[in-house]
């Protein structure tokens, strides 16, 4: 990757679910480096967060006019960044809806899944809304979420509100990888405002499948937060970290 020049890629994100769960630590340390210190703990527990998103006027500053949309999900959980040693996600699992930009990232070491995936959002007269995703990854996939559009209370167990958010939306280093090496990278954003959700109906094999969540876990999760949109900005290549 050092033979790659240094661009940029900035988007616009729409429509973003965050369903976080804690889980047991011990229960994710396989999906994780074992070097790699999660970033919160408590009660032997960690957090996992289910994240998906419309991605709109994707564009890399190598190609200024091309222009790219689809839509992505994410299993993800929260570490401390060898490089900085701050907070820093880990994705453990990630799909797209574009077959290009999956191969192009293939060829960065981003492990994007092609998947199918469509998110949809119903505002309605009384302040509430209900967004839906649904698709199919590794199996078929429903979520029904419905918000009232107020800033969420308490989230277990962060002190306040804004530390939760901060903690979930906040991170500037996204990683992958194994045991091995991690492929790291850097990304600048707007401060995400979520509102709290809760979650009507979920079907969502993967995390399952994966051994991080049981099927009753699946729908009582920590927290659920959406939010309306953010602007990203991520520093390419990705740089190569050993922990």
């Amino acid at each position: 990757m050092n033979l790659i020049p240094p661009f940029k890629v900035t988007m616009d994100i729409y429509d973003v679910l965050y369903l976080s769960y804690l889980i047991p630590e011990e229960r994710l340390r396989p999906a994780v480096p074992g070097k790699i210190p999660f970033a919160m703990a408590y009660h032997d527990k960690t957090l996992i967060s289910l994240v998906l998103f419309r991605s709109r006027n994707v564009t890399a500053s190598v190609f200024p006019l091309l222009r790219f949309n689809y839509d992505q999900a994410n299993i993800r959980t929260y570490v401390i960044d060898p490089a900085t040693k701050r907070p820093a996600v880990f994705f453990i699992k990630s799909g797209i809806t574009s077959r290009l930009v999956s191969a192009v990232t293939g060829f960065l070491q981003i492990p994007w899944q092609s998947i199918s995936m469509s998110l949809s959002i119903e505002h309605r007269k009384n302040g509430t809304s209900r967004h839906v995703a649904e698709g199919v990854w590794g199996g078929s996939f429903f979520i029904d979420v419905t918000s009232n559009g107020k800033p969420p209370s308490n989230i277990e167990p962060f002190q306040t509100p804004g530390e939760a958010v901060h903690f979930l939306t906040g991170p500037s280093v996204g990683l992958y990888g194994s045991s091995g090496s991690l492929i790291r990278f850097e990304v600048e954003h707007s401060a995400i405002r979520p509102a709290a959700g809760i979650i009507e109906t979920i079907d969502f094999p993967v995390p399952v499948r994966l051994g991080l969540v049981t099927e009753d876990e699946l729908r009582s999760p920590q927290s659920v937060l959406v939010a309306p949109h953010g602007r990203f900005s991520v520093s390419m290549p990705p740089s190569r970290v050993y922990p």
